[in-house]
């Protein structure tokens, strides 16, 4: 109805990474999708590769915005950094978000929020203390401060705006030659890349806005790269300072692979899920001793069943089994499971996931 309204105008709704990730977002122009690291699947996939599975999931390659994230200063919290946080943590992690969702390929993204939501507790004229009052870049002493006061994250998140590396992306590979895609401010003049102590690239008299080039390890084998990024002013004031840790060689890498499968394909056939999980390693990276999966069982804000398998990382090839019983509410639940490698400063999580739906009532909305 939008699009015959307003012709040309791009249109989506939000949806939620924890609980509506298994919803078919193509009737729509944008995947949109609001995310919090301490929900759902990112207990398995970390924040990136969570947020990085969900157009990949959809398969039709539309752009990925990301409608909510950030974390709440409110003096109570939950779990799992549900509220509780410092303003020091606050200003620490958004820019780590903001980088994983770079990481992640997201075209956009929203945080959560510019000012504090006082009417989260159903009293807006009084700031109480729940976790969704308490996640603004802007606080308010009182109810008669129409001014406000930025707390150090807006400090940290203008600084971290004053350049975006699209790419390179951390947990990725490069066939030897890195793509650069970056989004300038007005006020930076010029830029560098330094890796092992050496600047070995160099941008000058830029002047905001984008720009795009390569940096090229030619004829080089297998490296674990981490690359520092260096802005600066017109006056060789440091604006912004960013580590990316990227992985090149001169031909493509071989990876660990992890899957998770099941012989049940709808909940209504019986309630306890089987599966199985398998790792193999054939490769010059190490594994870390530990596989993370979890049952997210869709019912409400559950976070699901998270469970861990103590693994050998020296064994080249190992299997295991479970089984879950499924609460009768249960409409969907998906199978998720992850594992962090390295090879020196280059980590990765691989990871494997999978769907199953109880009868049809999805059908005409779910992913297939």
């Amino acid at each position: 109805m939008i699009h015959r309204e307003h012709p040309g105008i791009p249109v989506t709704i939000t949806g939620n990474s924890a609980i509506t990730e298994f919803v078919d977002m193509n009737v729509f122009d944008v995947y949109a999708y609001n995310a919090y690291d301490y929900d759902g699947f990112n207990y398995t996939h970390g924040f990136a590769n969570a947020s990085k599975i969900l157009p990949q999931m959809n398969k039709q390659g539309k752009p990925l915005l990301l409608t909510e994230f950030g974390l709440s200063v409110s003096r109570k919290g939950g779990e799992s950094r549900y509220g509780g946080n410092t303003l020091a943590a606050q200003q620490q992690m958004l820019p780590w978000y903001y980088r994983q969702l770079l990481d992640a390929g997201a075209a956009g993204a929203c945080p959560f929020y510019y000012a504090d939501g006082w009417w989260k507790g159903e009293q807006p004229s009084v700031h109480d203390d729940t976790p969704e009052e308490w996640f603004g870049f802007w606080g308010y002493r009182d109810a008669k401060d129409t001014v406000g006061y930025p707390r150090p994250v807006w400090h940290a998140m203008k600084q971290y705006n004053k350049a975006l590396i699209s790419s390179p992306r951390n947990q990725t590979f490069y066939e030897n030659e890195i793509p650069l895609e970056i989004f300038l401010q007005a006020d930076v003049a010029s830029m560098k890349v330094v890796h092992n102590d050496k600047v070995i690239y160099v941008q000058q008299e830029l002047s905001g806005g984008y720009f795009d080039d390569v940096i090229s390890f030619a004829g080089e084998s297998l490296a674990d790269r981490e690359l520092i990024f260096e802005f600066y002013d017109k006056n060789q004031a440091l604006l912004k300072l960013e580590s990316i840790v990227v992985l090149t060689a001169n031909e493509v890498v071989q990876w660990p692979t992890l899957t998770v499968s099941t012989s049940m394909a709808n909940l209504e056939d019986q309630q306890e899920v089987p599966i199985s999980i398998t790792l193999e390693n054939h490769s010059v990276f190490t594994l870390k001793n530990e596989v993370r999966y979890m049952y997210s069982t869709h019912i409400g804000w559950s976070r699901g069943e998270r469970r861990r398998w103590a693994i050998d990382p020296i064994v080249k090839r190992q299997a295991m089994t479970d089984s879950y019983v499924v609460p009768n509410e249960s409409p969907v639940v998906g199978l998720y499971v992850g594992a962090d490698i390295s090879y020196g400063k280059f980590v990765k999580t691989i990871h494997d996931e999978h769907l199953i739906y109880r009868g049809s009532w999805a059908d005409s909305i779910r992913i297939h």
